[in-house]
């Protein structure tokens, strides 16, 4: 945990340094991802119970969105958080200790936390995905979301549930890229 705790630090200096250097908001983007596939479970170690309602959810996206200044490490945030929940939407059982926790009301139980996880892993990717296209451009929106993909195999391959995040991930970059904007052509073409 404090390796990701480590890698976030880290992209959040490239989300500064990314204001005079160009090349380094791909960086947090990426970073900042990589940090999120596995910082939601420190959950664990705050003592607020595991899936937290507080750390698996877009709320830490979209606090960081709240500042135009962070938006590439948003991005990155959203995307890796997306993946993280995503792939918890898929446990070998949804019960006890793979289900959703809230402050006041712990468990919200195993049909709210499917709605839970599905929810909140498409707000974040939808939230990371108009993001990435909002801080990088089209190509290199398209390398962030390769090399994306790559540490996601990484998580997914040891984590139940994985493929389907990466299904999930796959549609957002659909998404960030794929969808032909209005009087533009598709960055796939037609």
């Amino acid at each position: 945990m404090l390796t990701m705790v480590v890698v976030l630090a880290a992209a959040i200096v490239a989300c500064v340094v990314g204001e005079r250097l160009s090349w380094a908001l791909p960086v947090a983007v990426v970073l900042g991802a990589w940090a999120m596939t596995r910082l939601p479970d420190i959950d664990l170690m705050l003592g607020i119970g595991h899936r937290s309602g507080l750390t698996h959810s877009v709320v830490p996206a979209a606090l960081v969105a709240l500042r135009k200044r962070w938006w590439a490490l948003a991005a990155g945030v959203a995307l890796g958080l997306g993946l993280h929940l995503a792939a918890d939407l898929f446990p070998n059982a949804m019960r006890g200790y793979a289900t959703v926790k809230l402050p006041v009301v712990k468990s919200i139980g195993a049909w709210p936390s499917y709605v839970w996880f599905a929810a909140n892993a498409a707000a974040a990717l939808l939230l990371g995905a108009w993001l990435l296209r909002k801080v990088v451009e089209p190509t290199i929106a398209l390398v962030v979301l390769g090399a994306i993909a790559m540490l996601a195999l990484t998580y997914l391959f040891t984590t139940d549930g994985g493929w389907w995040a990466l299904t999930m991930f796959g549609g957002a970059g659909w998404l960030a890229l794929g969808r032909p904007q209005p009087g533009k052509r598709s960055n796939f073409g037609s």
